[in-house]
């Protein structure tokens, strides 16, 4: 099956709208997922994993209006649509201040709607896009070539990650000499004595899917039996994990890994921008300038942080 065109929440009273919705979405390969109340699209889109609302102006207790001023302060980046038998003016302004990128009137078609989803959708990559590459990658792309300090370029990588995926915090791994062993070279957001739990062995689990070449996510890293630390895990209040590999010329070298402090699911959109990171880790130890000075470095960077970190075996 092709990967999900994205996620979207629908929000309106009546159960036969919500159907219908779902059905016509689900045919052109979007995820929906569905609430009949403010509170209930409220306590969905916490959980995470939601690109964008498609909701009823008029409903019941909190009216459409209410309901996207509330979701868009649990998701500022949430894309909306208003849908709507009476549209105004002064109602689309009103929704427009409030993130809604536009209105369908109703009753309107199931080409209309995918029409304008596609549209919404498209939009919302273009300014993720722009956001990652303007708040962040310029920065790192820019130390990458003016720089072969690894340490300082691995920093900036996951202070970035945090910053533009809006995460409790980011860990850079590598794998020792031996591809036994992931041990974290750069970390933000995260405790020294949860960085110093101990490495994490390359045959489990997460560690094996890491070493194939695949990207893990972990909801529930407390409760999950993949995961190596989970008690450690629990206490740094780490809920969900996303880890994608680090590649250099085909081969895994190490893992790139983001934190959250609830229970998230990643998007589409947001597994990318992981990813476009992981390839400037690669890019920062590859460089495609003179490899061979990057990989000296990089081991000499490795052995340094070894002797200083692991003076008692854990890193």
């Amino acid at each position: 099956m092709a990967d999900r065109k994205g996620k979207i929440l629908v929000l309106d009273d009546e159960q036969i709208v919500l159907d219908s919705v779902s059905r016509v979405l689900e045919g052109e390969n979007y995820e929906v997922r569905t609430a009949r109340s403010g509170e209930q699209a409220m306590e969905i889109l916490k959980g995470g994993g939601t690109d964008a609302l498609i909701t009823d102006l008029k409903m019941p207790g909190m009216s459409g209006l209410e309901a996207m001023e509330a979701l868009s302060e649990i998701d500022p980046d949430l894309s909306m649509i208003m849908l709507t038998a009476y549209p105004t003016i002064d109602t689309a302004v009103k929704a427009m201040k409030m993130g809604a990128v536009d209105y369908l009137r109703k009753p309107f078609t199931p080409d209309q709607l995918t029409a304008l989803v596609d549209k919404v959708m498209d939009d919302r990559k273009k300014r993720f896009e722009r956001r990652y590459r303007e708040d962040t990658f310029e920065e790192i792309k820019t130390a990458i070539s003016s720089t072969l300090n690894l340490k300082q370029v691995l920093n900036l990588i996951v202070e970035g990650v945090v910053k533009v995926m809006k995460v409790k915090g980011s860990s850079l791994s590598l794998l020792d000499k031996n591809r036994e062993k992931l041990r974290v070279f750069a970390y933000h957001g995260l405790s020294e004595n949860y960085v110093a739990k101990g490495p994490l062995d390359s045959s489990k689990s997460l560690g094996e899917a890491i070493l194939s070449g695949k990207s893990v996510w972990v909801q529930d890293a407390a409760n999950d039996t993949r995961v190596q630390y989970p008690r450690e895990a629990a206490r740094e209040g780490i809920a969900s994990i996303l880890s994608v590999p680090l590649i250099v010329r085909n081969r895994v070298i190490g893992a790139l890994r983001v934190y959250t402090a609830e229970p998230r699911e990643f998007s589409e959109d947001e597994k990318k921008f992981l990813q476009g990171f992981a390839e400037q880790v690669a890019m920062a130890i590859e460089n495609a300038r003179s490899y061979e000075d990057v990989k000296d470095e990089y081991e000499a960077l490795r052995d340094d942080l070894w002797d200083y970190f692991d003076k008692d075996g854990y890193l």
